[in-house]
């Protein structure tokens, strides 16, 4: 899947307040519920909602792990606390799925193809030369 560069650091951070939406709810222990509808649950079979959601984690422990002083400043996390991944790992499967729908929303949304690539390289390109033809200064 390709983003734009300016939709990329946007998709970030909308993925980010979702996880943190995810995780405030389990924390309170409202269950996520996946959408049996989603038109590309097909595509989300368990071993996939597996592999993003142990990955999510791996992400969040290597965070804590690099970054310690600054996830202990941004969470107001003293030094005798602990930092720990969100745990959805120890989700039911549902719950997990509910997760990688909302992730996968979020990253489709954002998504482009490669013709639409292809068309804002060609009307740059274009734009560039129209420019370069204006600036020339003779030589």
């Amino acid at each position: 899947m390709r983003v734009r560069p300016n939709e990329e650091q946007l998709c970030v951070v909308e993925t980010m307040r979702f996880l943190h939406k995810c995780w405030e709810l389990t924390e309170h222990e409202r269950p996520l519920s996946p959408d049996p509808f989603y038109i590309r649950n097909s595509l989300l079979t368990p071993v996939i909602v597996k592999k993003v959601i142990d990955s999510l984690e791996d992400i969040f422990a290597k965070e804590i792990v690099n970054y310690p002083g600054y996830h202990r400043n941004a969470q107001g996390v003293s030094e005798s606390q602990y930092l720990v991944p969100p745990g959805f790992n120890w989700l039911p499967q549902a719950q997990q799925l509910a997760i990688v729908q909302g992730i996968d929303r979020i990253f489709q949304k954002h998504r482009v193809t490669d013709e639409e690539i292809a068309k804002e390289v060609a009307e740059h390109e274009r734009r560039v030369a129209e420019q370069s033809y204006y600036y020339d200064d003779g030589e």
